[in-house]
């Protein structure tokens, strides 16, 4: 892994894990939720420690509630989301799914990509982390970009042997020919084809 490409991915795990150093900052980061909010919180912070989740994650969604000042109901809902999506990114993405992997697994289901997304990397056979095509996915669909354009143009592409860091600078120049007026879709099919594949030109699927 390239230092390209290793900024790129510690810019995810920072981003991911700022509202959680800032939670450890305070006497008391749920001191602000109700009774049943915050036994919810704690609840679920239990059982994501107990399965070997990242328990900080569920911290971090109910801060981020609290200082947006959003309704209990919603601080939970979005809580548990947070849980659940970490739980099955893990079953779908295996127990040797390292922190990012799994971090970013959880972040392409939270933005409504199917599981069938992340099987399919998986089972792609380069036997390396799927981090990065995980994280350029979940971006991709943030941007407006339908999810399965984006989920097969990034399975076609990591398949074919784009690099990582040609992937990272991706989600940047489709927002930008949006921002020019593209279409979502469009404008990541038309990024696509100026990626350099990395397999002979039989082996590169359809």
């Amino acid at each position: 892994m390239n230092a390209r490409v290793r900024r790129g991915l510690a810019a995810f795990a920072a981003l991911a894990l700022t509202a959680p150093a800032l939670v450890a900052q305070g006497p008391d980061p749920l001191a602000r939720l109700d009774s049943s909010t915050r036994a919810l919180v704690l609840a679920l912070e239990d059982s994501a420690r107990a399965e070997g989740l990242p328990a900080e994650a569920v911290l971090s969604k109910a801060q981020e509630g609290v200082a947006k000042h959003a309704p209990m109901a919603a601080i939970a809902r979005a809580v548990r989301t947070v849980f659940l999506s970490y739980r099955e990114a893990r079953a779908t993405l295996g127990a040797k799914a390292d922190r990012t992997e799994l971090s970013a697994g959880a972040a392409a289901l939270q933005a409504g990509i199917p599981t069938t997304a992340l099987s399919d990397l998986r089972a792609s056979g380069h036997g390396k982390s799927i981090a990065v095509p995980l994280v350029v996915l979940a971006d991709l669909v943030t941007r407006g970009v339908p999810r399965d354009v984006a989920s097969h143009t990034i399975l076609q592409l990591w398949t074919a042997g784009a690099g990582d860091a040609d992937l990272l600078d991706l989600p940047k120049a489709v927002g930008q020919d949006i921002l020019s007026g593209a279409a979502p879709g469009d404008a990541l099919l038309n990024r696509a084809r100026t990626i350099p594949l990395r397999l002979p030109p039989g082996k590169v699927p359809e």
